[in-house]
């Protein structure tokens, strides 16, 4: 992809090395090249991790001070070491450390609350974090080094008996109170017991009395390890019906592991607060969809969501609130956003405040070290401290203990993306399984001849990130796929297996809801970065980065190879593959199939995965010098 890039004289680029808090990335775009050699003189003592790139110059927008304020982050999925071959994602969680104690400082110096919280999923996405025995083991550690104010549980700390057992007994207790489950149980040693405490009453700094709780969606995936009671069914339990209905409280908080836009549960949520509490001020930050959005419930209750794999850091600001309730003093006057219009909830049974003395602002910060140096650029110190950097040194050491993570498995040619294409382009991921990576490596020994026609249909969801140009290595692989659902194949006549795509994109069981909050709209091309640009309820102006377009193509629920299958008549038997996530809804649009699944094996004899097909391919494929 070809970028335009903000360039600034030389003499700017030789007062960044100078002085780092004295940066200019924000400088107006005069086009032309970036000396890569010259950025690195001012990157070079503040590397993130080693190999990463070093973000390009952008335009960052300046932040807005409320009398409370919020840093959130959702669905880190282990990305703490950041995004090694995206430049605009280069941060770890070293710099966002410093950046999160800094902002604290600042906080104090201005006189008004910060928060940080996090709405859950910090399992399954790379090899850092998935390479270990437990999942996490060297993640976590470092997740717990930041000061979280409020944390929610994720359904990917629940899949697995091993992981829900490690997050009851050593990751829920490190926070004193607040990881929040309030419907979510664990069986300990045969017992049911709360996952962790149902909520958190609190006062913040400045005197603000918040109530908290914190719930999943209605998940039904979880092992029998732990419980998950439905939302529905938690907000009549007398234990919240206590706490709602307490008069002691200033502000609701709430984190959730639940999609933000259109959620029947937080509708349920937001519906039974509002039952004891018509007025009262509520933030939500949900999750799960990966999504940057934000929501107006009415005007005193709003919600928003950060995203996903350290790409996004929430900043939610809130002025306008009495000095009855807070010492806390707006710094900047009234936010950008007052009385938004509330969305439409059906089944409620009151009027929705439509107006409040409540004043708001919402921006969507990328992980980089320019967004985290400008917003922490009026402080005297530089970024670097012994805190950021000796988290950005463990992760350092933690990779190196995984010397499997980082061996070169084969170069990748060219960046092949989930959403930037369309499915019709080269440059599509799921364009370049279909017609490439699947013919070429799924099929059951033997079985890969014209004598055995196939169609081989994959799940888009089950892949969770870009492959870019350059090295790929077993830790791009987990970031790709980390799942390790068996590939079957079963023989059936080609009159059904034609249809099979077809039916699967409207299969209920298994269908991905489309990321429709965020929308990508074409520009004048005089932004400086690809990216996000997202429009919410409170309108476009989110993204703290300006971004010009780097497209977005939904590529459906379901993709297909088709191979040898031309010119066959509907009675000929081809062999169906699929993964064992989704093969038994798969099943039910097969009938007339001469066989049961069978699952594929691998050279050795063991079980083919999804997460096995990208390395095989780049071993088999890929050339091995970068």
């Amino acid at each position: 992809m070809h970028i335009r890039l903000c360039i600034v004289a030389t003499a700017v680029f030789s007062s960044f090395a100078a002085g780092c808090e004295n940066h200019d990335w924000t400088s107006p775009m005069l086009g032309g090249h970036v000396n890569h050699d010259l950025m690195a003189r001012y990157d070079l003592d503040k590397r993130i991790q080693p190999g990463a790139l070093p973000t390009l110059p952008q335009q960052i927008k300046d932040i807005h001070w409320g009398q409370l304020n919020i840093l959130s982050t959702t669905d880190t999925h282990g990305w703490l070491a950041g995004h090694l071959l995206d430049e605009n994602y280069s941060a770890d969680y070293g710099d966002f450390a410093d950046f999160v104690r800094k902002m604290k400082a600042k906080a104090d110096a201005l006189g008004v609350d910060l928060l940080l919280v996090d709405s859950g999923d910090l399992h399954d996405g790379t090899g850092f974090g998935d390479a270990t025995t437990p999942n996490g083991r060297l993640t976590l550690p470092i997740f717990k080094q930041l000061p979280y104010d409020l944390l929610s549980i994720g359904n990917h700390e629940l899949y697995t008996t091993e992981i829900a057992n490690d997050t009851y007994r050593n990751f829920a207790p490190n926070w004193g109170g607040r990881y929040v489950t309030s419907n979510v149980d664990f069986y300990d040693n045969g017992v049911r017991k709360q996952f962790s405490q149902r909520y958190a009453y609190w006062q913040t700094k400045f005197g603000l009395r918040i109530m908290s709780f914190s719930f999943l969606y209605n998940f039904t995936g979880n092992s029998n390890a732990s419980v998950v009671t439905p939302v529905g069914t938690a907000v009549q339990q007398s234990w919240f019906t206590q706490q709602a209905s307490r008069k002691d409280i200033d502000y609701f908080i709430i984190t959730g592991h639940v999609t933000l836009r259109g959620s029947t549960e937080w509708n349920l949520v937001y519906s039974a607060i509002r039952q004891y509490h018509p007025t009262t001020p509520i933030l939500i930050f949900g999750g799960h969809r990966h999504v940057r959005d934000a929501v107006a419930w009415d005007a005193s209750a709003i919600g928003t969501a950060a995203g996903r794999y350290c790409e996004t850091v929430g900043w939610t600001t809130v002025d306008g609130l009495s000095p009855n309730v807070t010492r806390a003093r707006s710094p900047m006057g009234s936010g950008t956003i007052r009385n938004p219009r509330p969305s439409s909830i059906p089944g409620i049974n009151f009027t929705q405040v439509t107006s409040s003395n409540l004043s708001y602002s919402r921006q969507y910060l990328d992980f980089n070290r320019p967004t985290f140096e400008k917003h922490t650029s009026s402080l005297s110190q530089a970024l670097n401290t012994s805190y950021g950097t000796g988290i950005t040194n463990q992760i350092t050491r933690n990779f190196s203990s995984l010397p499997q993570l980082t061996s070169l498995l084969g170069c990748s040619p060219a960046s092949y993306y989930q959403n930037n294409y369309p499915l019709t382009s080269p440059n599509n991921l799921f364009n370049f399984l279909t017609t490439t990576v699947f013919p070429a490596v799924v099929y059951a020994p033997g079985r890969n001849t014209s004598q055995y026609p196939r169609i081989i249909l994959t799940n888009t969801g089950g892949f969770r990130y870009d492959v870019l140009k350059g090295r790929f290595t077993l830790d791009n692989a987990y970031q790709a796929n980390p799942y390790t659902n068996l590939w079957q194949y079963m023989s059936t006549p080609w009159g059904v297996a034609k249809n099979l795509l077809a039916n699967m994109q409207t299969d209920r069981v298994y269908k991905r809801q489309s990321s429709n909050s965020t929308v990508y709209n074409s520009t004048t091309g005089l932004y400086t970065t690809p990216g996000y640009l997202t429009k919410d309820d409170f309108g476009n102006d989110g993204d703290n980065t300006i971004h010009f377009d780097q497209g977005y193509f939904d590529s459906g629920h379901y993709v297909q190879a088709n191979v040898s299958v031309a010119n066959i008549s509907d009675s000929t038997l081809v062999d169906v593959y699929g993964t064992s996530f989704f093969t038994a809804a798969a099943a039910k649009y097969l009938q007339g199939n001469t066989t049961g699944w069978i699952s594929v094996t691998n050279s050795t004899g063991g079980g083919f995965t999804s997460f096995d097909t990208l390395p095989m391919y780049a071993r088999l494929f890929w050339d091995k010098n970068c």
